[in-house]
């Protein structure tokens, strides 16, 4: 299926670009010249169009708004120093936002319709993706219900859209998070392994406790016992302890991130012993009194790899290693970014060249 950029939409905005500053761009306060979208309709999808990045017009009762029937999903966009523009494992994307769809009752995105569109938009709005070595241009697919019904049922009409946004760095300090021993994120049996819009907004209101605390962002625990880490914010997240670098393993409540996945890839090719198996907060702690704790870093689309400074639970302090003194986390982020940049060989397949 097609999604050809209308030839009579002005390539981008010489104006708009003028005087941005992208290596201290701030996450999502600017947006690329245009958006595509795509309509689902009496059991089938319609060609994709392109236009200028704006308002959508939407009844109030569609029950995206009313139920949450809407997903999502993100993507990064680097410059090669020769000019290339490259995204990371784009149809890796384009089947998680199936296996969402399918959990929401949702029609699958055809692949060819997601990736052509993906591409299209990311080709006419070139120019949006920073320098090498100055951020990455962040592509957010959405894709959600607009019938205009409020029964509760099985939605029959959707828009898909893609839009952009350029970035310097999500995080700009290394993370301190709060463990959250009141709440959780996902039960057994959910959705905290897919990305459906409606994941997120229970987090807020927890996120914003913490932020008054002092903190960067919430650790959070699994719903049954309240021990065992899933997520943290918006990061999976990895222990380096002694010569071992843990991750929680995949228990259907948190996501299996693309970048998670990529991260485990590169570490054990690099020569590091890396376990995937469920880590309790109680170990952490452990792990700190007894000074084995090395690093501890997250992964995800937007944040990368992003240290982790300190982690608390009730009134006790894991104070992690300066990040000058660590080794593992530094290494992944330079090894992904080399890849991501065409710095380095792409052994793996992960990069598509626009």
């Amino acid at each position: 299926m097609s999604s050809q950029p209308d030839l009579s939409v002005e390539p981008f905005s010489p104006s708009r670009l003028a005087g941005v500053d992208f290596a201290n761009l701030p996450f999502s306060t600017v947006f690329s010249d245009h958006m595509v979208i795509a309509e689902f309709a009496d059991g089938r999808w319609g060609e994709p169009r392109v236009q200028p990045y704006g308002p959508l017009a939407l009844l109030p009762n569609i029950s995206s708004l009313q139920y949450g029937v809407s997903a999502f999903e993100a993507m990064r966009a680097h410059r090669s120093p020769t000019g290339d523009v490259l995204l990371f494992r784009p149809w890796e994307n384009a089947r998680r936002l199936n296996r969402t769809a399918a959990r929401l009752g949702m029609p699958d995105v055809p692949e060819d319709l997601f990736l052509s569109s993906l591409r299209n938009l990311v080709r006419l709005d070139r120019e949006w993706v920073p320098p090498p070595g100055m951020g990455a241009l962040y592509v957010r697919p959405s894709f959600f219900s607009i019938d205009p019904s409020m029964r509760v049922r099985a939605a029959e009409r959707f828009l898909f859209v893609i839009l952009s946004s350029p970035f310097g760095a999500y995080y700009t300090a290394p993370v301190e998070a709060l463990v959250e021993q009141r709440y959780v994120r996902a039960f057994p049996g959910g959705t905290g392994d897919v990305k459906p819009a409606g994941n997120y907004a229970p987090t807020m209101g927890i996120e914003r406790e913490a932020q008054a605390r002092g903190f960067s962002t919430v650790m959070w625990l699994d719903a049954v016992e309240h021990r065992y880490i899933e997520e943290c914010g918006v990061l999976n997240v990895f222990f380096v302890v002694g010569d071992r670098v843990i991750t929680p393993s995949l228990s259907g409540t948190f996501l299996p991130g693309i970048t998670r996945d990529s991260a485990i890839r590169l570490l054990r090719d690099a020569g590091w012993v890396v376990e995937d198996r469920p880590i309790a907060i109680d170990e952490v702690i452990q792990w700190h009194r007894e000074g084995s704790l090395r690093e501890c870093f997250g992964t995800g689309t937007a944040a990368l790899v992003s240290h982790v400074a300190r982690i608390r639970r009730g009134e006790e302090d894991v104070v992690l290693p300066a990040v000058l003194s660590r080794k593992v986390g530094p290494f992944l982020r330079e090894r992904l970014l080399a890849i991501m940049m065409g710095e380095a060989p792409d052994p793996y397949g992960w990069l598509d060249v626009i």
